[in-house]
């Protein structure tokens, strides 16, 4: 079967269009130019994960140590995870799509430690606040999560607009 050369989604022999995006096929372009787009939506391509990390406070440190600290935080090219759970595990997620801002908030002893935490909101029904709690760098974990939702949200052409 041939691909769109303009959005890579894969229609049938014969067609005048892509029933994708509407694009006019071209039955006499060459085998390369009918291979999928790399990168086309990033949900049709491989999940990589861009960081993950566990609390870092004092407490939290201790239970490291003998391992009790089952808190565990990925952001992925597409979604949000929170895992915790030492015998049952609990595992919410948000899609990278429905992320709209995100703070971040250090007392002073979190900037002493080095540590601080970022809070998500998002469209999610069942957890509109995410937080990230205690996490080192956490403005460095933010600026990875925002360019991660920007990169998405061009990926499926999402765009920002103000309600005015």
């Amino acid at each position: 079967m041939p691909y769109c050369t303009a959005c890579g989604a894969e229609y049938k022999q014969g067609a005048k269009f892509c029933g994708e995006c509407g694009a006019g096929t071209e039955e006499n372009t060459p085998a390369a130019a009918r291979r999928p787009a790399a990168g086309r939506a990033s949900g049709s391509g491989p999940e990589t994960e861009l960081w993950h990390g566990k609390p870092a406070g004092i407490s939290d440190r201790l239970k490291g140590l003998i391992g009790l600290n089952t808190t565990t935080y990925i952001i992925t090219s597409q979604r949000i995870m929170v895992k915790t759970g030492l015998i049952g595990k609990d595992v919410e997620e948000i899609e990278l799509l429905r992320v709209n801002d995100f703070s971040v908030t250090q007392s002073v002893p979190d900037r002493i430690l080095g540590i601080g935490t970022l809070t998500i909101f998002s469209d999610d029904a069942s957890s509109p606040q995410l937080p990230f709690r205690k996490i080192r760098k956490v403005q460095t974990v933010k600026d990875i999560l925002r360019q991660a939702v920007r990169d998405e949200k061009i990926a499926n052409n999402i765009s920002y607009r103000e309600q005015i």
